[in-house]
């Protein structure tokens, strides 16, 4: 009996304790006036992703694409931040968390994977665009506060670092 009870009053205090936390979300009007900001940022956004799905055999040049979200996240969070903008800072890193997590990390994985493997020797065109990548994501972490972002830009530069291999031509 002890044994079913225990689990469930633990299961309640944890329960509790998250719940007693309550919720760090920002207004509906201050959302509003984020979104007419950020507007230009997510079209391009979904520009360039669709631009991106045009590729879905080639990780070099969906990686490629990548490159000027980037950039342009590094001049809107400059700019909210110099601005003194934190909500539109933590919105844009958001943003930028969930393009690095769901968009570029997928995308190197898929590049190590149909690039070859350690045995290959290394594509030029890959090592341009990993370098230019790198570039972004280094002034991006002098950019960001927010751990989440860096711990993404980070995971990223980490995928950009490792060697990727092509098939040898034959």
């Amino acid at each position: 009996m002890t044994r079913r009870i225990l689990p469930l009053v633990v299961m309640a205090l944890v329960s509790a304790g998250v719940g007693a936390q309550g919720p760090k979300s920002i207004p509906p009007q201050q959302r509003g006036e984020l979104y007419k900001r950020n507007r230009p940022v997510i079209e391009r956004l979904v520009a360039k992703t669709v631009e991106s799905s045009k590729a879905p055999n080639n990780p070099v040049t969906r990686a490629k694409t990548y490159y000027d979200l980037l950039l342009d996240f590094n001049k809107e969070l400059r700019d909210a931040r110099s601005a003194g903008d934190d909500a539109r800072v933590k919105e844009l890193s958001g943003h930028l968390v969930t393009l690095l997590d769901r968009g570029l990390g997928p995308t190197l994985k898929k590049a190590h994977e149909e690039m070859g493997g350690p045995e290959r020797t290394e594509d030029e065109n890959y090592q341009k665009v990993r370098d230019d990548l790198i570039a972004q994501v280094d002034a991006l972490l002098g950019v960001v506060d927010d751990p989440g972002a860096k711990k993404s830009l980070d995971d990223a530069r980490t995928g950009l670092k490792q060697r990727v291999k092509s098939k040898p031509k034959e």
